[in-house]
C-alpha cells in the first residue's frame, strides 16, 4: 500500500470514529439507506466508467453553479482534463 493510501485510510478511519459517531445516532434504523428512485450500478467497463465520470463532472454545470466542470472547486475534472491538483491524490484507479 502506498504511503498516501495509508495516510488517507487513517484519516478516513479517524473521521468515521470521531466525526460520524454523533451523526450516526440520528439514523432511524427502519429507514432505507438509498432513496427510492436510486439504485446501485456496477461499472463493468472503461466506457461505462467514463460515461458516469462525465455525468458526475457535469452535475455542477447542469445545476448552474459553474460554467465548466473544472471551475467546480471539488471536481476531479481539473485533474482529468488539465492534470492540475484537486487537493487530494488522484490515482486510486491505477
Amino acid at each position: 500500500m502506498t504511503q498516501w493510501k495509508q495516510r488517507s485510510s487513517v484519516q478516513i478511519k479517524r473521521f468515521l470514529r470521531e466525526g460520524m459517531t454523533a451523526y450516526a445516532r440520528t439514523f432511524v434504523l427502519s429507514e432505507p439507506i438509498w432513496q427510492p428512485r436510486f439504485y446501485g450500478f456496477n461499472l463493468d467497463s472503461e466506457g461505462k466508467f467514463e460515461e458516469k465520470l462525465t455525468y458526475l463532472h457535469q452535475n455542477p454545470v447542469r445545476a448552474g453553479l459553474v460554467a465548466h466542470p473544472c471551475d467546480w472547486p471539488w471536481s476531479s475534472a481539473r485533474y482529468d482534463e488539465q492534470g492540475r491538483s484537486v487537493g487530494v491524490p488522484v490515482g486510486w484507479l491505477d
